[in-house]
């Protein structure tokens, strides 16, 4: 038990101020003065009066409210003491691995998570903890333990991945019954501008196709034709290309998506090796398995390199980007490019939308004076002509009026 007394015989009798110190009991504590409980649950503290003077009553009031406490009727109940490491390994076999095509990614993130959390204990994360890891890892002022070379700053679309995790973790250990509520439900993501602008011109595009590899050639020439992911092309099988047909099953929002083949499209997969037991469309000799989007991102930087593309906003996104912008740009319905993007909405065709300078100026030359003021023979047929002799004319509400006006006005100024 832990009660006191906030009166004391020993205090000072008077203030700095020379009022009556209130705090100054010769008889404390036997006196009338209330008792206060004060402990600590799970690393945090509670302390309040009990309105009573008896030590009795306080100690029974004290142990009544420590007990609704870890009964959780003040929003706290008595949890296993399990940490954020064994529950994370638990969510990884029993949600993630079974339910979550991102499983991979979950877990190269919970190395980064178990770090930071892996030995606090599940109910003591909080919400101030998890922004300040947040904010740590957006300046590059976290490091891990051993680390030695110096920490970078994170893009916020790296740090929002790795809190999505983290509020995927925290809200199934809601759900299994580890956790009353989620420490992480309030935290909002960081804003995030990656909306890429940039494509590929006619002799960019020349030069990269020069500089890259015969296999990342292909990759780049159907990324350009298809409009597909880099990810969805490099998960192609043959099985896949039949029937004149090309079907994407590992697409990113888990719909299966299917686009006729062109004539280039034909050409590009007629020259690749096909090669018995090897059921992936572009296979790594060394491997035998699929190749990799880092693998194949590392070659393009080197490729993007010997080309003299040395802007640093190419990436393998940028192919998927300029087909798309292309499409639009040859007056492509929506819903076609929609239906071989495999894009859900109209919305996120916007930022496929590059008008060239030719078409912003035939948009602006759509302005036109409207009404002539010039009439009869002598009115100008050029608009532009027109639109010059109009700015040259005087006018006003002194040019508005008749030459009557400006006569009589003259004579009464002379008055």
């Amino acid at each position: 038990m832990s009660l006191r007394k906030r009166c004391s015989r020993t205090a000072d009798s008077t203030l700095p101020n020379g009022k009556r110190n209130p705090l100054r009991c010769d008889g404390s504590p036997r006196c009338e003065h209330y008792w206060f409980y004060d402990f600590r649950v799970n690393g945090r503290r509670y302390r309040d009066t009990t309105e009573t003077a008896d030590k009795q009553k306080a100690k029974d009031i004290e142990a009544r409210e420590r007990a609704r406490i870890l009964e959780g009727r003040h929003g706290i109940r008595r949890q296993p003491d399990i940490t954020f490491r064994q529950f994370a390994d638990i969510y990884l076999k029993d949600h993630a691995d079974l339910h979550k095509r991102s499983a991979d990614r979950d877990r190269e993130i919970l190395k980064t998570l178990n770090r930071a959390f892996g030995s606090v204990i599940l109910h003591e994360l909080t919400p101030h903890r998890i922004q300040q890891f947040m904010r740590d890892r957006l300046a590059g002022r976290w490091r891990a333990h051993g680390q030695k070379r110096a920490s970078k700053p994170l893009r916020p679309g790296t740090v929002n991945r790795e809190l999505d995790t983290l509020k995927s973790i925290l809200s199934k250990a809601v759900e299994w019954g580890k956790l009353l509520d989620s420490p992480a439900r309030g935290v909002k993501r960081l804003k995030v501008d990656n909306r890429r602008t940039r494509i590929l011109t006619p002799d960019e595009q020349r030069r990269l196709l020069e500089a890259a590899p015969r296999k990342l050639r292909a990759v780049i020439v159907l990324a350009l034709i298809t409009g597909a992911r880099v990810g969805e092309l490099l998960g192609l099988r043959w099985e896949h290309v039949a029937e004149g047909s090309l079907t994407f099953l590992e697409t990113k929002n888990g719909r299966p998506r299917r686009i006729p083949l062109s004539g280039a499209a034909i050409a590009v997969l007629d020259a690749l090796p096909r090669v018995p037991g090897r059921p992936y469309v572009f296979t790594n000799a060394t491997t035998e398995d699929r190749y990799t989007v880092n693998g194949c991102a590392h070659v393009f930087r080197r490729a993007l390199d010997r080309a003299s593309i040395r802007t640093g906003d190419v990436t393998l996104h940028t192919l998927r980007h300029t087909a798309l912008s292309r499409m639009i740009a040859e007056n492509i319905d929506d819903y076609t490019v929609m239906a071989v993007s495999g894009h859900s909405s109209t919305r996120m065709l916007a930022r496929y939308t590059h008008p060239t300078e030719e078409r912003k100026l035939d948009a602006l030359d759509t302005f036109s004076v409207g009404t002539r003021w010039a009439h009869g023979d002598n009115a100008p047929d050029d608009a532009l002509t027109e639109l010059k002799e109009l700015l040259a004319k005087s006018g006003g509400r002194q040019e508005a009026r008749t030459p009557d006006l400006r006569v009589a006005n003259g004579k009464r100024r002379k008055r």
